[in-house]
């Protein structure tokens, strides 16, 4: 399909009011992550909003979010204030005279600076872990300005049943799994279509019943064209209605990836670490 055909625009928009429902509640979906990430890290809540370090002892209880079956050796997270580790109780002794230097964690959050990354990494070295990839999540802002999608599309949704015809699914690996995964599945999912084919996919997975983390892929040659942006609006509007909260998530070298939340109106409101064995990092994290 030529990019320069006359346009069958599609609008995603964030107005609430005209489409009939409330806006969503931002206080509500942070409040909901502060709870979710508390229990993950075996932590309270307001641990990831005060002024200071906080270490803890890994747990897994019922309903985390299951990127891995086993305990994490070492992860830190923050929302931008306080700081929360939970690490194996090996590495507590380290981390609490490491982090107990006030002055140079006047702002706990400086501990993702690249110096006190590398202090932490040599630490994880002894034990034969490295430091992984840093993972920004984003959460729904202000409302967004509407968006028309500048091509002649056609738009299909996939609920929890039908987005199981698009396994095995290898083009477009942010938008779903490559097959069926029970531990976070994937539940929605909208599709433009060139003719017969898909052009870009948005989905959204569901990593726990109330958070649901969205991912899109644009084929290479249909870039560039707000066509990522206009689907994960829509989709994001869907789960929205739905009641879900929908979250985003990209490593810091993504600097595309990165853009894709902040043209939707998402925040960033958070960041984290963790460590994988091996000195030597093999692939892509999942």
């Amino acid at each position: 399909m030529s990019l320069s055909m006359q346009p069958t625009c599609v609008t995603a928009s964030r107005s609430w009011k005209n489409r009939g429902f409330n806006m969503i509640d931002k206080a509500k979906c942070f409040t909901e992550v502060m709870h979710q990430l508390a229990l993950e890290y075996n932590a309270k809540p307001e641990d990831f909003t005060a002024n200071q370090v906080t270490v803890t002892t890994p747990a897994k209880p019922d309903g985390v979010r299951l990127y891995s079956h086993e305990l994490p050796f070492f992860q830190m997270a923050s929302t931008g204030s306080g700081v929360v580790i939970t690490a194996n109780e090996v590495l507590h002794p380290f981390l609490k005279e490491f982090t107990g230097d006030t002055e140079r964690f006047k702002h706990p959050y400086w501990l993702f600076e690249l110096p006190h990354l590398l202090c932490i990494e040599r630490e994880l070295n002894k034990y034969d872990y490295t430091l992984s990839s840093t993972f920004h999540m984003f959460l729904p802002g202000k409302p967004h300005k509407t968006r028309v999608m500048p091509c002649v599309f056609t738009l299909k949704w996939f609920d929890k049943t039908s987005v199981k015809t698009l396994y095995p699914n290898t083009d477009f690996p942010n938008a779903l799994s490559e097959k069926e995964n029970p531990d976070r599945p994937d539940v929605l999912a909208l599709a433009a279509y060139d003719g017969d084919e898909i052009a870009a996919l948005a989905g959204a997975s569901a990593d726990t019943d109330a958070l649901w983390q969205v991912g899109i892929d644009v084929k290479e040659r249909y870039r560039g064209h707000g066509l990522g942006t206009t689907l994960v609006s829509l989709l994001c509007d869907r789960i929205e209605a739905l009641g879900k909260t929908p979250f985003y998530g990209t490593v810091l070298a993504n600097l595309h990836s990165q853009n894709m939340p902040s043209t939707r109106a998402f925040t960033p409101r958070g960041w984290k670490y963790r460590a994988l064995k091996g000195k030597k990092r093999k692939g892509k994290p999942k």
